[in-house]
């Protein structure tokens, strides 16, 4: 069995059709916890998303880079 760090290395190489679709079965074992509307535009929600990031639509930038800068404006 994996680690949790070595899950997370491993879900984190997966292109991100493939990690849309791990996030879906794992909130899918979660799913007595959430309301179904808000699970349900949450999925909406991220489709969405996918689909401006395959067309190109938007830029991501790397976590990392997002973090340090979520960081450096509540230093301020």
């Amino acid at each position: 069995m994996l680690t949790l760090d070595q899950l997370i290395s491993e879900a984190a190489a997966l292109s991100d059709a493939d990690k849309a679709i791990l996030i879906d079965q794992i909130m899918a074992s979660m799913v007595t916890q959430i309301d179904q509307d808000t699970w349900r535009e949450s999925i909406k929600q991220a489709q969405e998303r996918i689909v401006t990031l395959d067309r190109g639509e938007v830029q991501t930038i790397p976590g990392e880079i997002a973090l340090a800068q979520i960081r450096q404006q509540f230093a301020q």
